[in-house]
This record gives C-alpha cells, sequence and structure tokens, in this order.
C-alpha cells in the first residue's frame, strides 16, 4: 500500500510542498522534476496535479508557505498608509524583503537559468497575478496614499522609489547569498534602517516646495 493511500488529503499535499522544497534546495528547480518530486514524497507523480496546476504553482505555494508574514505584509501595505512613520513602515518591509528575497534566490535563480522554466513562470505570474510585479504594485500604491496625505514628496516616482527599495533589497540578499559572510557587511535590521534612511532623503516632503521669503 502507498504512503498516498494511507495519508489523508492533507497531508500528501503537505509532503508534496516538502519535498519539493527540500529538492528545490538540494538539485536545483530544473533537476527536480514532479517526477523525483513525487518519488520523495512518497506519492504517484499524477497525484501532484491534483494539488497543483505545474511546478511554478508549487514554488509560489513554498514561497507562500515558507513567508505568509512577508506576503500578507505586501498584500495590506497599502492599509499602512497614514499610521506610524513613513520611515518606519519602510524599514519593516526591507527588512522582512531582504529574509524573503535570500530564501526564494536559490530557487529564482534555477528558473532564470533554464529559458523554458522561465517562460513558464513569466505565464504563471501573469495568469495568477502573482510575483514581483504584484509586490511593487503595492507598495506603489502605498507610496501614492503616503503622497495623497503630503507624508511624502509629490515629485517622487511611486514605481521607481518601490524599485530601488526592493531592488536594493534583492541585490543585498543575492550577494550574501552568493558570497556568504563576506557580502554582509552589516545584519539585515542595520541594513533596513540604513537604505531607508536613504530612500527617505529623496522622500522629504517639504523639497520642491517653494521657499518662503523669511527662509
Amino acid at each position: 500500500m502507498s504512503t498516498e493511500t494511507r495519508a489523508p488529503a492533507h497531508d500528501t499535499r503537505e509532503q508534496i510542498l516538502r519535498a519539493a522544497e527540500d529538492l528545490i534546495g538540494e538539485v536545483g528547480m530544473r533537476n527536480a522534476t514532479t517526477r523525483v518530486i513525487a518519488q520523495r514524497a512518497g506519492c504517484a507523480e499524477g497525484s501532484i496535479y491534483r494539488y497543483f496546476a505545474d511546478k511554478h504553482a508549487l514554488f509560489i505555494e513554498i514561497a507562500k508557505r515558507r513567508f505568509p508574514s512577508f506576503i500578507d505584509l505586501v498584500a495590506a501595505f497599502p492599509e499602512r498608509a497614514g499610521t506610524g512613520t513613513v520611515e518606519g513602515n519602510l524599514r519593516e518591509l526591507a527588512k522582512a524583503a531582504l529574509e524573503f528575497y535570500r530564501a526564494v534566490i536559490p530557487m529564482t535563480c534555477g528558473i532564470m537559468a533554464e529559458r523554458e522554466l522561465l517562460r513558464q513562470q513569466r505565464l504563471q505570474f501573469s495568469e495568477t497575478r502573482t510575483g514581483p510585479m504584484k509586490t511593487f504594485a503595492e507598495v506603489e500604491e502605498y507610496l501614492r496614499r503616503e503622497q495623497r496625505n503630503g507624508r511624502i514628496s509629490p515629485g517622487a516616482s511611486a514605481p521607481h522609489v518601490a524599485r530601488l527599495l526592493l531592488g536594493a533589497c534583492f541585490g543585498q540578499a543575492f550577494f550574501v547569498e552568493m558570497l556568504g559572510t563576506e557580502g554582509q557587511r552589516e545584519d539585515d535590521g542595520q541594513f533596513a534602517r540604513t537604505i531607508v534612511r536613504q530612500v527617505m532623503c529623496g522622500l522629504d516632503p517639504t523639497k520642491g516646495r517653494p521657499r518662503s521669503r523669511t527662509s
């Protein structure tokens, strides 16, 4: 009797997710085929498609499962507008992004190394409205709302600020993953504080306003 037969459906799904996550980390995205994943999970290969459309859907689910706090933070980020401080909100986002990117970079690099895998992943992102563009959109919306609140400069470009901040976090995570401790000059908290402080220099709401005659 197979493991799949004995295990309830939710257990089989969990076994598939765990097997996929382990294998992607061990052998890379390309070599973590559905056949190998099924063998590691102790189920039939066809069972994978009962729970996931394809391997890329698995990738998305692994990211959600490992870092639900980041996914939830991004989804609700526009609602942060007008609360706390802009710098504090962006610092929390940056720190969470560093942890998230560091975890998914091994899978991401494996996908980008194979053109067909990359094409399939792009299609998956587009069809499911997930991936980096959704993250950018949520952060951009937060920034636009803060502009309307008068808490950041009306002249700031929300799309570019979002990419500057998240791109810096992705780059830092990539260098640390590639170089190890040599690539990490400071811990995540310090990097988040510093990079956000630099971004805030360009978001100062007083910049770009006409100077008073008494100033």
